[in-house]
């Protein structure tokens, strides 16, 4: 929640206070002896070790975002906390009653259990003051986080529109779907429709962060048959398919496409006799999407790396830990593939 000296600077201001009011309180009625001393003291030992206690004990098991269980969790740290503070306190003052206070009670152990209600009320209080603030620092946080993801998605945005749909690419396009009308007007009308669908979905790249997989398929389908007009028989695409329910699946706007857009341009288009992209999609526990085509990786430069590093940056902000990403190469062959977790990508 906070740096540890930040902090135990923060417990020494808390439960030192408390310590010098209980000496006051004390001292007031038995002209401040030193007993009363070493009571207040062993009280303010027993209640930093008890915070600390629960410090640990609430970054081990995290803060739950329903209220009744974090109540419940409240209540159970201070409980154990107390019990802690209770018995340090214990062992101070017990075994030494007669050097301390001048002679042996027999209630005394009565009295300590007495003083458990107070100490669990303290630490009750600490409780919810600590979880309150950590829950704002977690909120504080997704708010950056979010803030993150769609100035990210906005970048992503502009650069589909300058990088992947540039001007050369509209340009082909325009230029083939053209030619067509002469030779194929069915296929002219289709290839049309495959440039709106892919250009709608580039300008609304901003709104949308998640969606499912089937759209990217279609859409990838489309953006590839666009590329098929300007490659023609240089370009040849297997589809791999190992999921009998990719409807359930969501995956990242744009994602499966920026890797086959990478794969065509960097592969297909450094080659003249072009080659094969394999696009595998495997989906059990969780889905994984890799693309892989003839080449080498290139050395790292911002016309190359852009669409590789948008990808990366796009699923540690939606996935964190969750979602990995890899660029391999092997026997003249370079896989792009990424990976989601079945919890974090699947539809409900």
């Amino acid at each position: 929640m906070r740096t540890p000296s930040t902090f135990w600077l923060m417990q020494l201001g808390i439960w030192g206070s408390l310590m010098l009011l209980n000496l006051f309180v004390r001292g007031y009625f038995s002209h401040y002896k030193l007993g009363e001393l070493i009571n207040s003291f062993s009280l303010f030992i027993s209640l930093m070790i008890a915070s600390g206690v629960l410090r640990r004990f609430y970054r081990d098991r995290g803060t739950d975002d329903s209220l009744p269980k974090g109540i419940g969790q409240a209540v159970l740290g201070s409980a154990i906390a107390s019990l802690v503070a209770i018995v340090i306190i214990g062992l101070v003052l017990l075994p030494n009653q007669e050097f301390l206070f001048g002679e042996v009670s027999n209630l005394a152990l009565l009295q300590l259990l007495a003083s458990y209600p107070n100490i669990f009320l303290f630490l009750l209080c600490w409780s919810a003051v600590y979880l309150l603030i950590k829950r704002q620092k977690a909120l504080k946080l997704a708010y950056t986080r979010e803030a993150e993801l769609k100035e990210q998605l906005a970048a992503s945005q502009m650069e589909l529109l300058l990088n992947q749909l540039n001007p050369h690419f509209m340009f082909n396009a325009i230029n083939n779907i053209r030619a067509l009308i002469l030779e194929d007007t069915d296929k002219a009308r289709d290839s049309l429709a495959q440039l709106s669908d892919v250009l709608r979905v580039t300008l609304q790249t901003k709104q949308d962060k998640l969606w499912p997989l089937v759209q990217e398929i279609e859409l990838t389908k489309s953006f590839i048959k666009l590329n098929i007009l300007q490659y023609e028989q240089r370009l040849v695409v297997d589809w791999q398919i190992n999921s009998n329910n990719i409807e359930r699946w969501l995956v990242p706007c744009l994602s499966l496409q920026l890797l086959v857009e990478n794969a065509i341009k960097h592969g297909i288009g450094n080659s003249k006799e072009g080659g094969l992209i394999t696009i595998k999609i495997i989906a059990n526990k969780s889905l994984t999407l890799e693309v892989i085509n003839p080449g080498k990786i290139a050395p790292s430069s911002s016309s190359t790396r852009l669409g590789i590093t948008n990808i990366q940056q796009r699923l540690n902000l939606l996935f964190e830990d969750k979602a990995h990403f890899s660029l391999t190469e092997h026997n003249q062959l370079v896989s792009a593939k990424i990976i989601l977790e079945e919890t974090q990508c699947s539809a409900q």
